[in-house]
């Protein structure tokens, strides 16, 4: 009788600390630390690594996830500027849908720049097209990622 007293206590003890330690996050968590990706929200990534051709053009991979969220547009863009050396640009465009499921998106950006094996940093966006009741879509930054990625041609 006494050992399930015991077991009792503990499991209520157990059961009352559990949303606490999900409330807040520890204080020796970093804040811009590795976030892990709910199945329900916007999210979206970069490959560590793009290829670079000898003339300069680049290929960047990633994925998203864009939830629909009762959206009557369910369209999406993920947009993709590249920084290396005192090369930036915009890379254009990937058209994304919002169904909730994860896919892999991909630019390939033809006379962007002049680009070279090597690290780059790379900064990428999902934006999401809302009517927000109005009759044209207006793009909303659901997502973002900044990244050193690492761009390598056909000879690493």
């Amino acid at each position: 009788m006494r050992n399930r007293r015991r077991a009792l206590g503990a499991l209520t003890v157990l059961l009352m600390a559990a949303p606490a330690a999900h409330a807040a996050p520890a204080a020796h968590a970093r804040p811009d630390g590795p976030r892990l990706p709910l199945p329900w929200t916007d999210d979206l990534t970069i490959d560590r690594t793009g290829d670079v051709t000898p003339d300069g053009s680049v290929t960047l991979y990633g994925s998203y996830r864009c939830v629909r969220e009762a959206m009557e547009y369910p369209r999406a863009s993920v947009l993709v500027t590249l920084t290396q050396g005192r090369e930036r640009h915009g890379l254009g465009g990937y058209d994304a849908v919002c169904d909730g499921q994860r896919h892999r998106w991909l630019i390939d950006a033809v006379d962007a720049g002049r680009y070279e094996p090597g690290p780059a940093e790379a900064e990428v966006t999902l934006l999401r097209f809302d009517t927000g009741g109005s009759f044209v879509p207006v793009p909303r930054n659901v997502a973002g990622v900044e990244r050193g990625v690492r761009l390598v041609g056909g000879d690493d």
